[in-house]
């Protein structure tokens, strides 16, 4: 027969196992937004100045020019080539980045709750 003692233990047990498994969840999925969006921005400027870059090349030929609405239209198109190039290929770039954001922001917060901390206790005394 289990003890209601034993019995209460193990149930706050198993829900402080279960808070811990959320809160590392939720900071997971926050840092897998925050990569994407460093993978976007990062290598989409990254390929949006390469394409920029190539098509500046280019010659305008007598024949085949679209003129302004041309103009238009390949800048949209080569935005979206840009995008859907960062989205598959973009890691790379954003790697390297995201890891020393995550440093950094990690040091900072490790600071700041050492900090309060300190100013905690310090107001106990």
């Amino acid at each position: 027969m289990i003890s209601p003692i034993s019995s209460g233990i193990s149930n706050n047990i198993a829900a402080s196992t279960q808070l811990q498994q959320t809160q590392q969840a939720v900071p997971d999925e926050k840092a897998l937004e925050e990569k994407q969006a460093f993978q976007k921005f990062a290598a989409g400027t990254f390929y949006q100045t390469m394409i920029k870059s190539l098509r500046s090349t280019e010659r305008e030929t007598k024949y085949f020019n679209g003129g302004r609405a041309e103009k238009i239209f390949q800048g949209e198109f080569d935005q979206r080539i840009a995008s859907s190039m960062a989205e598959e290929h973009g890691s790379p770039f954003a790697g390297p980045l995201f890891d020393q954001y995550s440093a950094i922001r990690n040091r900072e917060s490790m600071l700041a709750a050492a900090a309060q901390t300190t100013s905690t206790s310090g107001a106990n005394l």
